[in-house]
């Protein structure tokens, strides 16, 4: 299991919003790989999977239409990140369902990646984008 992830400043889109709804998916993840390490995933996977979905959904939701308000260029592409994501996110829950008993390390290995590629490199393209223009 890699190293945990957790939020720090260096996460930061400087956008509040939208770092309260990172931090909140954070907290999520920081609560499954707590609950591998302690052995007790199959517990809380099925809650940590939905709050992932919810999440995700809200939050793709809300990155998209600041895009879209102040015209960043690359929204389709960042668009496709997140349907890729949630595409992911429909196969770790289908299989979650299936009874799959590797589905809660493989997720958690899976979200840490994704936050750490996506955060720290595609969010930051939009990022200083939006903030060049006010948002905060």
């Amino acid at each position: 299991m890699e190293q945990p992830i957790r939020w720090d400043f260096s996460y930061s889109v400087k956008i509040a919003e939208l770092d309260h709804q990172h931090q909140r998916l954070f907290r999520t993840v920081a609560e499954l790989e707590y609950a591998v390490r302690m052995g007790r995933a199959d517990y809380v996977i099925d809650e940590v999977l939905e709050k992932v979905i919810e999440h995700t959904i809200s939050h793709f939701a809300a990155e998209e239409n600041l895009m879209e308000q102040y015209g960043f260029p690359g929204l389709a592409a960042h668009r496709r990140d997140h349907q890729m994501l949630a595409q992911k996110l429909t196969k770790f829950n289908l299989s979650n369902l299936a009874g799959r008993p590797d589905v809660p390390a493989a997720l958690l290995d899976f979200l840490q990646d994704w936050l750490r590629e996506h955060i720290l490199k595609t969010d930051r393209e939009y990022s200083e984008y939006l903030n060049a223009r006010g948002v905060r």
